[in-house]
């Protein structure tokens, strides 16, 4: 994107303060968005307070100030476009299409659909999007956006922002199938402790994989900090159990009145 203009001279100081508290009213809601563009919080925030200086210095050029809101989303999105870098394990369009193209290309679908349903998988496999793809997969997806918004938002005609969300839709779906090797080469590394313990309730619970179980299993043996933590989330996790009230023993006698008043709320007789 190119550089902003410098700000024009301001026409009318309340003018401009009230243009100024709009903007300020409009900052979390452009933090939202980014957020959903970006995984980077931090780098979502920039976008997002970057958008809002560079609408302070062309606030000259909005002609219509209800359309405030739709021109900072449009400055928005293009930001995030522009600041974006070719991640290393993006997939390449050409190769996806290919794929797609081969009668005897088919995915899981109960893995797809599994790793979909987790929060992490699930923003690795868009991550993994190219930007001009992912961006309309979640502005449409995700933010409910129209595919005419899309298209004014990224300079893009609706054939061509119709067709990057077709790709981008055909990649994310590559990404979750494909997830089984890249992660087993991740998982063969050794973990960090925030990856580690993140999984600790699930390993405490037996529910995790083999691989996921041996690569938790291999951070605890050489950790220094983790395993005093799994330690007391076990103790914890006990303590707990022993809130439970222990089987209670009813006498014969009690039981007997008891299932008398229930026979004769019932209509029944006991025979």
């Amino acid at each position: 994107m190119d550089d902003d203009p410098p700000a024009p001279a301001a026409r009318d100081g309340s003018h401009s303060d009230a243009f100024a508290d709009r903007l300020v009213a409009e900052l979390p809601r452009l933090v939202r968005l980014a957020t959903r563009l970006v995984r980077d919080a931090d780098q979502a925030e920039d976008c997002a307070q970057e958008t809002i200086v560079g609408a302070w210095r062309r606030r000259d050029q909005l002609r219509d100030a209800t359309a405030l809101s739709a021109w900072l989303r449009r400055s928005l999105v293009n930001r995030v476009i522009d600041r974006s870098r070719v991640h290393r394990d993006e997939l390449d369009i050409d190769a996806v299409e290919e794929a797609w193209r081969d009668d005897h290309y088919s995915v899981a679908p109960d893995r797809v659909l599994e790793r979909a349903e987790l929060h992490d998988e699930l923003e690795d496999a868009l991550a993994r999007l190219p930007v001009i793809y992912r961006v309309p997969v979640v502005l449409h997806d995700v933010v409910g956006w129209t595919a005419v918004d899309i298209g004014r938002a990224m300079d893009a005609g609706l054939p061509a922002t119709k067709q990057r969300l077709r790709r981008g839709r055909m990649m994310l779906v590559s990404a979750l199938a494909e997830g089984d090797e890249r992660r087993l080469a991740s998982l063969a590394q050794p973990l960090r402790c925030w990856r580690a313990r993140r999984h600790v309730s699930a390993y405490l619970d037996g529910e995790l994989d083999a691989d996921t179980r041996s690569a938790v299993e291999a951070h605890l043996e050489t950790c220094p900090t983790c395993p005093p933590l799994y330690a007391g989330l076990v103790g914890v996790k006990a303590s707990l159990g022993g809130l439970r009230d222990p089987d209670t023993v009813v006498e014969e006698a009690i039981a007997g009145r008891i299932r008398q008043q229930l026979d004769a709320h019932s209509g029944r007789t006991r025979q």
